[in-house]
């Protein structure tokens, strides 16, 4: 019996009832239906088996009510007749070898069979043996060149094991960007964007996708090989996967796959979309467009009675363009996640996505002042901060260090450093006006401590204009006793901003079990601000978890974490968070101006 309900494992289940439904040639549907749920599982930061003890799998996005049946039927028994049927119809041995990554079922499915491995519990040593010898080269659609890559990737694979298959999204647009930097340079190059998961923002990425617009002049084969040319040479190249005429893949360290695809001003658009994804989104469209008589793919829209593909077919040089032309309202990349997004556009209301143009101020950073913090210190004065947010041309920030924890100290003693740094910051406000800096609130961010109280005392509370309330420990209570824990402490006084909510750690810790229906509920009626907090291996809260939010009509605030003033740039990712999570500017808190803002802390 199954005895592992984590989320990887039950993504890992639902990725398999896929890879058997492709390789039996399934409802294309159903193959869609199941990958899209263990995508959903991956990025969630709940448990979901939790989720289903609470009996809410229904409102998970993409969950239908025969997933949700399988599920429910997977949790009470630890098995499913359903996927134990499914699992029956192919060698168990397929799915081990498709743990290795490009070796999709199709290529696996086939290397079992040919090479007589149903029953192999050790399939991948024997799939190099059977490279080793080259007896794939002689096997039906492969050949040498396949067999290669086939070896090269199980050698990647077995060698670097403990490399995620999925970047945090600030490592992978890093990257990205540092790719495209590359490639502006080539003389050909008119436009270069990112495609896919990365494009749509999404929190975790797997390979990196990318679209160069060509020039239009001069256009010949050997423009295409210069820039193929050009983006296999990028300095951290491991391996050239492969190299055509006008699309090519390379490995980059550590073990990153890179796909890059070239177009033509003329369809740039049509391929920006129909590469950007979602799968679902794409399907959905399709079937949108079928409809109205059209069939869709990366040249362009083509309408379905159409006797000379070539003449007949609608190009469009951006996606705006493309969209439009189905009578639908533009729809950002971060949207695309086949959800209700389409039938919105059809009547003009999607939201207006909040903009990193749109904040105001950054209320989470950690200064170097020594109050003998709980947690690290920033590196950096009050001051360099507030140049810093000149730069950025805020209008205000919240200094906010972590509050003072000092063994067998006092509250008394407590209070007193956090008056010292009041008075501290009181005197800085007439140098700061002198340099005509941003204003500037004084606040803590306290530890929510398990018992539920604040590990600062109320007698230090006037010496703070606000608190972040947080928490850094015990995060395994049960969801009972963590959420009485939170309401607890966001009960207090000056508390206006719930921090990091779930304390999630992408690939590394899954957020802590609450009630979060009451904890939002509290919030609101608290009038507390639930932080997105953009700091890289956070971006907590999730958009999974903002969209469940709004429907308790919280407000939100984006905030950066920051330990260093170079990190005041990560608030892009927080955005990027938001607007996934489909959210206006006018539920964003720090969107307010300066006056607006100080209202809303002094009130209550």
């Amino acid at each position: 019996m199954e005895s592992d309900f984590s989320n990887k494992s039950i993504a890992y289940l639902l990725k398999k009832v896929a890879a058997v439904y492709t390789l039996t040639n399934e409802n294309r549907f159903k193959v869609i239906a199941y990958q899209k749920a263990a995508d959903t599982i991956e990025r969630l930061n709940r448990e979901i088996k939790d989720i289903w003890q609470q009996g809410k799998l229904k409102e998970i996005p993409g969950f239908g009510p025969a997933i949700q049946a399988h599920l429910d039927e997977y949790f009470k028994k630890g098995k499913s007749k359903h996927f134990d049927n499914i699992f029956s119809k192919i060698p168990l041995s397929v799915f081990e070898l498709m743990q290795v990554p490009t070796i999709g079922p199709k290529t696996a499915y086939k290397l079992i069979t040919n090479l007589h491995l149903e029953n192999s519990k050790n399939a991948i040593e024997e799939v190099i043996k059977a490279a080793e010898n080259e007896i794939i080269a002689k096997m039906e659609n492969f050949g040498v060149k396949s067999q290669k890559e086939i070896l090269d990737a199980i050698i990647r694979y077995k060698r670097k094991p403990d490399i995620p298959q999925r970047m945090i999204l600030p490592y992978a647009f890093s990257l990205t960007e540092e790719i495209i930097g590359y490639m502006k340079k080539h003389p050909m190059v008119e436009r270069i964007d990112p495609l896919g998961s990365l494009r749509r923002m999404v929190a975790t990425i797997g390979d990196i996708d990318i679209a160069i617009q060509i020039k239009s002049s001069n256009l010949h084969g050997a423009s295409y090989k210069s820039i193929i040319d050009h983006f296999i040479n990028f300095p951290k190249t491991e391996k050239i996967d492969n190299a055509g005429e006008k699309k090519a893949s390379i490995i980059v360290r550590p073990q990153i796959r890179i796909d890059l695809r070239i177009q033509q001003k003329h369809n740039y658009g049509s391929m920006l979309q129909y590469f950007t994804g979602s799968k679902t989104h794409n399907i959905k469209l399709r079937e949108y467009a079928l409809k109205k008589g059209y069939s869709l793919s990366e040249y362009g829209v083509k309408p379905l009675n159409s006797q000379n593909s070539k003449l007949n077919i609608y190009q469009f040089k951006d996606e705006a363009e493309l969209y439009n032309f189905l009578n639908l309202q533009y729809i950002p990349p971060e949207l695309r996640e086949g959800l209700n997004e389409i039938e919105l556009a059809k009547k003009n209301r999607l939201p207006v996505l909040v903009e990193p143009s749109d904040i105001k101020a950054d209320l989470h950073i950690h200064s170097s002042y020594d109050l003998k913090p709980s947690h690290d210190s920033g590196n950096q004065t009050f001051l360099e901060i507030l140049e810093n947010a000149k730069k950025l041309q805020y209008e205000y920030i919240g200094f906010t260090d972590h509050n003072p924890k000092i063994s067998g100290s006092s509250d008394r003693e407590i209070t007193a450093i956090l008056k010292k740094r009041y008075d501290y910051l009181t005197s800085l406000r007439e140098k700061k006006n002198n340099k005509n800096l941003p204003q500037f609130f004084i606040g803590i961010e306290s530890d929510i401590q398990s018992d539920g109280k604040l590990a600062v005392p109320q007698s230090g509370f006037a010496y703070l204009d606000f608190i972040i309330a947080s928490i850094h420990s015990n995060f395994q209570m049960s969801k009972e006793a963590m959420t009485a824990r939170i309401l607890k402490a966001l009960g207090q006084p000056k508390v206006k901003i719930f921090g990091h909510p779930t304390g999630r750690l992408i690939g590394k810790r899954n957020g802590y079990e609450a009630d979060w229906p009451k904890i939002f509920d509290f919030c609101r009626s608290k009038d507390i601000s639930i932080e997105i907090n953009s700091w890289p291996e956070r971006l907590d809260l999730s958009d999974i978890m903002i969209r469940d939010a709004q429907k308790h009509k919280v407000k939100f605030i984006i905030n950066t974490d920051s330990h260093d003033i170079s990190q005041m740039e990560n608030m892009f990712f927080g955005v990027s968070v938001a607007r996934r999570g489909w959210l206006e500017k006018n539920v964003i808190m720090n969107t307010l101006a300066y006056k607006e803002f100080k209202n809303w802390i002094n009130k209550n």
